[in-house]
């Protein structure tokens, strides 16, 4: 990468000052690929050095790929009497991910600050230390997918024809040549207050933040040989409140106590899909047999919402009516399953809840069973310090977000009789048991999603917790050290949480279409560091 600036600064008088910025930036990045294998080694000394020796070579391939991105961008500040603040952008982004006639995107911003402190009609108010109202507007871009999906590629493949083996070429990808750039609008305003010499400051801001030409890979028919296509496909808004505290609780000579404290608010809205289109059905295929749509984004809700069936339990003996000869048949009012299961519904099987109110469990009771967004949250720190010690710990909440938990659905799927692995399975309805949690050993619908296994992710989890020990100043300037401090760290010591994985914060989708989904992931581990910080 390589950026170059220009800044010229101007002080017109004692209150009036202005500044302005001119720059450029290039980046590049490059990858490059050889695989090379033989087999057959006479012998195996020489490791990778060779593979020249195997009698039998057996694969050889390249890949190359590379990234481009060259901006210019400007700024101007301006600044009356410390009180009056404004700055304004503009910057021009030319990446090659983008065919050539989108390859370049434009975006402004400003911004405005009027630091109501400063103000003469303030001066009678002494315990407020600072106040300070900010507005702004912004668009920035986004480029961050793959190169060339706006090209044809091919990727190669060897037939034999005859006694010939021959190379053949089949499309990788369906191009998109009007791909570019997405791009997010944020209008936000702000006010900084700051009462008793700074001893509390507190921050609130409103924000709304809106994405156009949001860069996604749509699904498309599989009659175009491709399974999706990468396309500016909509609109998404987000849009919320963020509030802090920072506060020195106590302070004396020997001992000082202050908390940091931050909680947002945010809502998701996906606004609106090309060429009409209501809804994005997407499918996380984490296993070859769970093919079907688990999640959806419905234009008006937010994005990552889980979809399937709502789980109502298991049928009971009570829901069927017995006959003279010991046949069942469900009771009025209790919906039927049987289609759908593939046969005949009995007690044990698992229930849904009829959502199109027909009487008929089908793929149309299908709906939204889970949020992956979060209501809010957050985190609160404290700092003591008590003479040369000092110790902080750092708490992180999550509240109202679901959890897709597709390793519990997997690993309770006992109808095979070896993946009954979960301890909930002893649970299973039988006879014996008239369970209305877990279904029969084969009574419920293989690699179907429910709403069983969409669960409460919220959390409340202890991230940091430092102690240390600063020696005193007497005693290290004699070996002419400035500061020397020993300190013991411990992170991840326990998470609070009705959620049964092994952690709540799980996101092993890159995709805002699918959050929130678990599927084996690995846990947030327990560290214990031990350091020491010197300064000379």
């Amino acid at each position: 990468s390589n950026s170059n600036t220009l800044t010229y600064k101007k002080k017109l008088n004692n209150k009036n000052s202005f500044d302005i910025m001119v720059g450029q930036e290039m980046t590049y990045s490059k990858s490059e690929l050889l695989y090379g294998q033989a087999k057959d080694f006479p012998f195996d000394n020489l490791g990778n050095d060779n593979l020249g020796l195997g009698a039998t070579p057996s694969r050889v391939t390249t890949d190359r790929t590379d990234k481009r991105l060259l901006s210019f961008f400007s700024r101007v500040n301006y600044n009356y009497d410390n009180r009056y603040m404004l700055t304004a952008t503009v910057r021009a982004d030319g990446s090659t991910v983008f065919s050539d006639n989108n390859k370049w995107g434009y975006f402004p911003s400003f911004s405005a600050a009027w630091r109501i402190s400063e103000e003469e009609f303030m001066k009678k108010l002494s315990f407020i230390s600072n106040m300070k109202l900010r507005l702004g507007w912004g668009t920035v871009g986004n480029d961050r997918i793959a190169n060339f999906l706006s090209k044809d590629l091919y990727i190669d493949s060897k037939y034999g024809v005859g006694t010939d083996l021959v190379t053949v070429l089949d499309g990788k990808q369906l191009a998109n040549r009007k791909l570019k750039w997405e791009g997010s609008t944020t209008l936000n305003i702000g006010l900084d207050l700051g009462i008793f010499h700074n001893r509390i400051n507190f921050t609130a801001e409103y924000f709304i933040k809106n994405t156009k030409d949001l860069l996604l890979a749509q699904s498309l028919a599989h009659v175009t040989g491709f399974d999706v296509q990468w396309q500016n496909i909509g609109k998404i808004q987000n849009k919320g409140v963020e509030l802090s505290l920072n506060t020195t609780n106590i302070q004396t000579k020997d001992f000082t106590w202050s908390t940091s404290f931050n909680i947002s608010f945010i809502k998701n809205t996906l606004k609106s899909l090309q060429d009409g289109t209501q809804s994005i059905y997407s499918a996380t295929k984490f296993n070859s047999n769970f093919s079907g749509y688990d999640y959806v984004a419905n234009v008006g809700s937010p994005l990552g919402q889980m979809y399937g069936y709502k789980f109502d339990g298991v049928y009971q003996t009570s829901d069927f009516n017995v006959g003279p000869d010991g046949t069942m048949t469900l009771k009025p009012g209790v919906p039927d399953i049987s289609n759908h299961i593939g046969r005949p519904v009995e007690p044990g099987m698992v229930k849904y809840k009829d959502m199109t109110g027909n009487g008929i469990i089908s793929t149309d009771d299908r709906t939204v069973i889970g949020d992956g967004m979060p209501k809010w949250y957050g985190g609160i720190t404290n700092t003591f310090q008590f003479k040369d010690f000092d110790l902080s710990f750092m708490l992180q909440f999550n509240y109202g977000n679901d959890v897709y938990n597709a390793t519990r659905m997997f690993n309770t799927q006992s109808q095979d009789e070896r993946t009954n692995q979960l301890a909930e399975v002893a649970d299973r309805w039988t006879p014996t048991n008239a369970s209305n949690r877990v279904p029969s050993a084969k009574g419920y619908v293989k690699y179907e999603l429910n709403s069983r296994f969409i669960e409460d992710g919220s959390f409340l989890r202890l991230n940091n917790l430092t102690l240390g020990y600063t020696i005193p100043k007497k005693i290290t300037q004699k070996a002419y050290i400035d500061r020397l401090r020993v300190y013991a760290t411990a992170q991840n010591l326990f998470c609070i949480t009705k959620y049964s994985g092994y952690d709540p914060e799980v996101n092993m989708k890159n995709s805002p279409l699918m959050q929130s989904f678990d599927w084996g992931a690995y846990p947030k581990s327990k560290v214990f560091s031990f350091g020491v910080e010197v300064q000379f």
